[in-house]
């Protein structure tokens, strides 16, 4: 899984098909399946050395204006317990 933190690309196209392929592999996973992987990845990162908690952080204030108040603070917890 790559890092969400580091998600750049030189082509937009490219770009939107990575998300859009991320996107379809998870959207039909149960939550607690979502959830498991999401902590499985942090925890690998930081075995790593590669966790960026600092740029999760930024990337979430980045899109604040697209969440509704509920998720942004739904994303806000979700990232203190990554922490």
């Amino acid at each position: 899984m790559a890092k969400l933190s580091n998600f750049q690309s030189e082509n937009k196209f490219e770009a939107k098909e990575d998300v859009m392929s991320k996107f379809n592999e998870y959207k039909d996973l149960p939550q607690d399946q979502i959830n498991q992987k999401l902590f499985e990845e942090v925890a690998k990162q930081k075995r790593d050395g590669t966790f960026d908690y600092r740029a999760l952080e930024n990337m979430l204030e980045a899109i604040k204006g697209n969440l509704s108040e509920n998720d942004y603070q739904n994303v806000k917890r979700m990232l203190e317990l990554l922490r």
